[in-house]
């Protein structure tokens, strides 16, 4: 069923009415994952149950393309936008291709640094595609989203109008976020004070076009949720909104995942972080946080995950639900072909007591490694000078490799002195993978 909504004069987007449980099932499959960090209102299923049946479907979550890939911590936002299609909840994905050139303040201890209009445009296309690509990937998602970008309203209102939009905002509850008050010690521009002005007006937009009066966020998204809803509280005759902040994702020791973490940021882009290494982190989780990140991710039922936690748990040491979650992540975020890509990889690389390359493609090869180790054929002659220019620990390659810690492409050497005349991988002649003890694996490209 689909009402008309007009505003004024003008006629709108047609919204759909609310279905009669839409957001408590929701709401309450998103508990039953462990997935409320936060929500605005706190307790929104013990007390507001009835507001949230009356709330028409449709949920929004916001994605600032500040760089040219999304991260996996974007990537639960994506997939619980997903799972709202499975509780007749239409997802709406904002591009927020204006308050990019702002800047988002939360969860950041200093000022982000501007990024060109140019940039921004470039990173809001890729993001776009990005997100519309999961959608198609996804089995759990039924149509499309609604891809909308707040270019098309704040990159349009006059400074007059949108200072006007303002009088409804009170700057004492904007101070009260605990970013702001942070950030006041150390420093804070008015360009990212606003911010959370921005995005408030982008809900209240949603909800004057769409209906929708509720919004998904990351952890550090709770004080921009309660300004906004406010907001919309004021602008609509009190009309009820509200929304949900997942936890933040860390990986098995603790430290942060996402496009600044330390070791290496999981990018949903596949020439950022390769379909084989993203499959890998995931399976090689430990236990217990695989079996938190598959509560959270996996867009099967909740029946389902708990049949195969239980059989995890009482096979460990089979990896059963880190090979679970990573097929179904692996397949949503690059597709049936990427989740194939990374298991030949997979299994060309651990299939085995030593690695065989032989079934991959060059292309294939190069995905298994972050980098590689850059030769020039004229500069080596002999095992003895590539066992030293691939040694990157401690001691000499060509002494090393003589008591049989030395392998190319899986075979032992232990003479300095042979020539390295045919060393070349088989579908690969500028490539030659090179192994220091068990799993040390190196991959030389001759240029």
């Amino acid at each position: 069923m689909f009402n008309s909504k007009r505003i004024g004069n003008v006629a709108l987007k047609t919204v759909r009415a609310p279905r009669e449980s839409s957001f408590v099932d929701y709401i309450t499959d998103l508990n039953a994952r462990k997935q409320l960090q936060h929500s605005y209102p706190t307790d929104l299923l013990s007390k507001c149950s009835e507001d949230l049946r009356q709330l028409p479907p449709y949920v929004y979550a916001g994605f600032d393309p500040t760089a040219e890939s999304l991260h996996i911590g974007n990537l639960l936002i994506l997939v619980n936008l997903i799972r709202a299609q499975q509780f007749g909840i239409r997802p709406i994905a904002l591009i927020g291709e204006f308050t990019a050139s702002i800047g988002d303040p939360s969860g950041k201890k200093s000022e982000r640094g501007l990024l060109a209009g140019d940039v921004i445009m470039h990173n809001s296309r890729k993001v776009t595609d990005q997100i519309c690509k999961i959608f198609e990937n996804a089995p759990g998602s039924s149509e499309k989203p609604i891809i909308v970008n707040n270019n098309d309203w704040l990159g349009k209102i006059s400074l007059r109008d949108f200072l006007r939009e303002c009088k409804n905002m009170q700057v004492g509850k904007m101070l009260r976020m605990n970013t702001i008050k942070n950030r006041l010690e150390v420093g804070l521009s008015y360009t990212e004070f606003s911010y959370q002005t921005m995005q408030a007006f982008d809900w209240y937009t949603l909800s004057e076009k769409y209906g929708c009066r509720f919004q998904l966020g990351g952890y550090d998204q709770l004080g921009h949720l309660d300004f906004g809803a406010h907001y919309i509280k004021k602008m609509m005759n009190q009309a009820f909104a509200a929304g949900v902040c997942f936890p933040i994702l860390t990986d098995s020791t603790g430290a942060k995942l996402g496009k600044s973490e330390g070791g290496g940021a999981l990018w949903l882009d596949a020439t950022k972080t390769s379909p084989f290494h993203f499959y890998q982190f995931f399976a090689q989780l430990h236990d217990d946080k695989a079996e938190e990140l598959l509560l959270l991710f996996s867009l099967q039922d909740i029946e389902h995950i708990r049949d195969v936690l239980k059989n995890h748990r009482s096979n460990l040491g089979q990896w059963i639900a880190q090979r679970e979650l990573a097929a179904e992540i692996t397949r949503i975020v690059h597709g049936k072909e990427g989740l194939e890509v990374a298991m030949r990889c997979t299994k060309a690389m651990f299939g085995a007591k030593k690695a065989d390359l032989s079934g991959l493609s060059r292309s294939e090869v190069l995905q298994l490694f972050r980098t590689t180790i850059d030769l020039k054929k004229e500069n080596v002659a002999t095992m003895g000078q590539l066992a030293d220019a691939s040694r990157l620990g401690s001691g000499k390659g060509h002494l090393l490799m003589q008591q049989g810690a030395f392998s190319v492409n899986g075979e032992k050497k232990r003479s300095p002195s042979e020539s390295i005349a045919d060393v070349f991988l088989e579908n690969a002649s500028d490539l030659t993978l090179v192994c220091w003890g068990k799993r040390g694996y190196q991959l030389v490209r001759w240029v």
